[in-house]
């Protein structure tokens, strides 16, 4: 009786700390999704940025082409 006792306390005392495994895992890997996805939207921002700056050089540069022509 005693041996089945410590047996069960044992498996408990086990699935504890898969629990809080799997719980700092699920933190870590929400952190990291999170961290992608800042990553993420700042390189569309920086994208669409250059973009718009693109389309503003080449407005003045077609301006300067008339003013010489």
């Amino acid at each position: 009786m005693e041996e089945q006792q410590k047996t069960l306390e044992l498996a408990k005392s086990t699935a504890k700390r898969a629990v809080k495994i799997a719980l700092i895992a699920c933190v870590i890997t929400i952190l990291f999704a999170t961290l992608s996805l800042w990553v993420l939207l700042n390189q569309i921002t920086a994208t669409a940025n250059l973009t718009k700056m693109q389309k503003i050089q080449e407005m003045r540069l077609e301006k300067l082409e008339k003013g010489l022509i």
